[in-house]
């Protein structure tokens, strides 16, 4: 589908802000993610706490913006529905799972819960395909990450 012509700066910003501070107020109701991540018996190719300081806040971009093209697609409002529903959903399910997961230490419904976001980000993927394929391609690196994600919670909720 096509995009409308022009640029809506503040709409954009507001997607921008609204999925970072999302993620922020994640962070912040789960405690010190750092100090709990480094006490956990990790599978291996686990990546050291820093990277997911500087992974997230790009992920959480290009969520934004993947969701500001959606806003701004010209589709039918059935697509439209479908697609802010299942973005939701995701956004839902990416907040709580570092809160259950590192806040609660209940690691197998983190595994849960991730093992449903792959499935929602998933289906956003096709989705977003039929409105907006820009949209949906700007998730492939988010999805990509939490499949590696999920490698790792399951990694973790066997290991301790």
């Amino acid at each position: 589908m096509k995009t409308k012509k022009t640029l809506n700066w503040k709409v954009l910003l507001f997607f921008i802000v609204g999925v970072e501070v999302l993620g922020s107020l994640s962070s912040l109701f789960t405690g010190n993610i750092k100090e709990i991540y480094n006490s956990l018996s990790l599978p291996p190719l686990a990546p050291p706490d820093y990277l997911f300081g500087i992974v997230w806040p790009l992920l959480y971009l290009l969520i934004a913006i993947s969701g500001y093209l959606i806003f701004q697609s010209i589709a039918f409002k059935k697509e439209k529905a479908t697609s802010y529903i299942l973005f939701t959903i995701q956004l839902g399910l990416n907040f709580v799972w570092s809160i259950i997961f590192f806040g609660g230490n209940y690691y197998w419904i983190g595994v849960l819960i991730v093992i449903l976001l792959n499935l929602v980000v998933l289906a956003c993927l096709l989705q977003f395909y039929r409105v907006n394929r820009m949209a949906s391609l700007l998730l492939m690196p988010y999805f990509i990450w939490i499949l590696f994600a999920t490698y790792l919670t399951i990694g973790v909720a066997v290991l301790n």
